[in-house]
């Protein structure tokens, strides 16, 4: 036997083999070496024997590429194949196939990939660990980092989709971020709610587990609700993985893909590795935001103080005992004479030099005793207390004190006296009118049914005009509602029993009580002896200023009884007189036609008294 003749026996022993394969049908085994079956991991079974098994054991995955290669393999070509083949376990091994074109025949040497490859997949998702945390210790946004830490991590790990699910306290989930290795298998819109079985029940397994592990959604011990969702979502098989921020599953990662998968433990460390990076992320950032928070309200607490002590009128001041400012706060001191602030370390006997009010209540407070009094400077009114202070041995080192502008309230207590005076007044001449009206209604009644009658009517005109001028803050009343409310008990059956006619004219203050009193009058007597005496009987009132110095009243009775003898004048009548010429400043004119009595009345606009 010559030197370079190998025998089969020599390359038994070896981790790799010689396969040679020819193009039938498909492709087949033709020749092997004896440890061939042994690198493919087929115990017992031989290829030569069985020359459709090699072919029929590649994975489906990647057998066309297989097929495609051997085809497309030309003389003088070298090519290096790689591919899963499944074992005698039912396992798939990666299997390294470098083979060349030899008598029609591929042949080459076979060599189990698995172990390196299996190295390369774990280096591979390591580095994409390390990356996906880079990523989450660099970016400055949070949101962008998750997602890039999905697409580096969801690539990494060879799956389809790479979900973060963020749990709510509501015991709701939604889905807020997602990488797809395709676009058409997006979800419609992201944040996406999740079914709330399949929520709490996977928040429980994270909580007991620290991870979910599903090899395949056809699973018989899964809930039916878990099952539900992976289907509508397309899920074989899927690995998640919780974020646990300050204690509490607060998301979990998903990985995903549309067929079973066995996940591999270097796989579950790598991503919980990477999902303990991003809680840490979150968490320094609350940290940083309730620093910043607490910063800000720190800043906000200190700005509002400066606000509402430089824009309060209410000063805050401290007087050491030589009558030095050591404290001065509020823009009252600008009323005062002093910008805030400024009169810190000046002498108040300097800033104050004309106003003696202060400097005797400061004098007072380094004498021991509390002072407390109003100050007028310039325009403005000061209510100011000043406290002595007092160290251990009871002696006393300066004066603390508060200032505020009470000059809206010494204003507003001012015309408090205004009105209470006025209010006095009117009172006072409200009884006068009542204590009139009584010895008036008495002079001619000739009962005490007669006498309450006509001092209740009377009493109520001047209800009457004391509402009207309550209206208008005592400033006036319009004649058209003074007649209406006067008028309104005697208008009954017609509808144009009384007749108004005028513009609206505003009274003056101080003739709406004699003017009530004055329709008063002759809506009584026209009751009594007038055209309201009858069914039939009108009155018809007219009132104009046509003049701008006079009002023109004019109350004219029709459809009464007729007047057919000389009228004898009553208290009524001196009433009217006096109410007109003394209060009214103007004239009345009185006449009884036949058909009825007329009165005429001219007033000057404007207020005389």
């Amino acid at each position: 036997m010559s030197a370079s003749t190998v025998h089969a026996n020599d390359i038994n022993h070896l981790s790799s083999g010689i396969q040679s394969v020819a193009k039938q049908a498909d492709w087949v085994t033709v020749k092997a070496s004896d440890n061939l079956s042994t690198v493919l991991g087929l115990g017992g079974l031989s290829l030569v024997d069985n020359p459709d098994l090699w072919i029929g054991r590649i994975h489906p995955g990647d057998v066309d590429a297989i097929r495609a290669a051997l085809d497309s393999l030309e003389p003088n070509q070298e090519k290096r194949l790689a591919y899963r083949f499944r074992d005698a376990n039912d396992r798939y091994r990666w299997m390294g196939f470098t083979c060349g074109v030899n008598n029609g025949c591929v042949t080459g040497i076979v060599a189990d990939l698995t172990h390196l490859r299996s190295q390369e997949y774990a280096n591979r998702i390591h580095l994409a660990g390390r990356e996906s945390l880079s990523r989450l210790i660099e970016s400055s946004d949070l949101n962008r980092s998750i997602n890039e830490f999905l697409h580096i991590l969801g690539v990494g790990l060879v799956v389809d989709r790479a979900r973060l699910v963020r749990f709510r306290t509501d015991g709701r989930a939604f889905i807020t971020h997602e990488w797809v290795k395709h676009r058409e298998q997006a979800s419609a819109e992201v944040p996406e709610a999740v079914e709330p079985d399949a929520v709490h029940w996977s928040k429980a397994q994270l909580e007991l587990n620290q991870h979910i592990v599903i090899e395949s959604c056809k699973d018989p011990q899964l809930p039916s609700a878990v099952v539900k969702t992976l289907s509508n979502n397309n899920v074989g098989a899927i690995l998640a993985v919780p974020a646990i921020i300050n204690g509490v599953v607060e998301a979990m990662a998903c990985f995903d893909v549309p067929s079973e998968r066995t996940w591999l433990s270097m796989e579950i460390e790598e991503a919980t590795v990477v999902l303990n990076g991003y809680a840490r992320a979150v968490e320094r950032r609350i940290e940083d935001r309730k620093s910043a928070a607490e910063e800000f309200e720190l800043r906000r607490s200190e700005e509002q103080y400066r606000l509402i002590t430089s824009h309060s009128p209410v000063v805050l001041f401290g007087i050491d005992v030589h009558g030095i400012f050591t404290l001065s706060e509020g823009q009252g001191l600008g009323i005062m004479g002093a910008e805030s602030g400024s009169v810190v370390g000046k002498s108040i006997y300097h800033i104050y030099r004309n106003h003696p009010e202060v400097l005797r209540h400061v004098n007072k407070a380094l004498g021991g005793v509390e002072s407390h009094g109003r100050i007028e400077i310039g325009n403005h009114v000061i209510e100011g207390w000043f406290t002595p202070v007092l160290d251990e041995d009871k002696l006393v080192v300066g004066v603390s004190g508060v200032a505020v502008d009470i000059t809206l309230r010494h204003e507003l207590e001012k015309q408090q006296t205004i009105m209470m005076s006025e209010l006095d007044h009117r009172v006072k001449n409200n009884i006068a009118s009542v204590m009139s009206l009584v010895m008036l209604s008495r002079q001619n009644a000739t009962s005490i049914d007669e006498f309450a009658t006509a001092l209740d009517g009377r009493l109520n005109a001047l209800a009457i005009a004391h509402s009207s001028l309550a209206k208008t803050h005592w400033s006036g009343a319009e004649l058209g509602e003074i007649l209406r409310l006067t008028l309104q008990p005697y208008m009954d059956g017609k509808e144009d029993r009384i007749q108004i006619h005028g513009d609206e004219l505003q009274l003056p203050g101080t003739y709406a009580r004699p003017m009530c009193m004055v329709i008063h009058e002759l809506a009584t007597n026209a009751m009594k002896y007038g055209s309201l005496s009858c069914e039939e009987g009108t009155v018809i009132i007219a009132f104009d200023t046509s003049d701008s110095l006079l009002c023109r009243f004019s109350w004219t009775e029709r459809g009464g009884p007729p007047i057919d003898s000389a009228i004898e004048e009553g208290t009524g009548t001196s009433l009217l007189e006096g109410l007109v010429s003394h209060e009214l400043h103007g004239t009345i004119d009185r006449s009884y036609e036949r058909e009825g009595f007329q009165c005429e009345i001219k007033i000057p606009v404007q207020d005389e008294t």
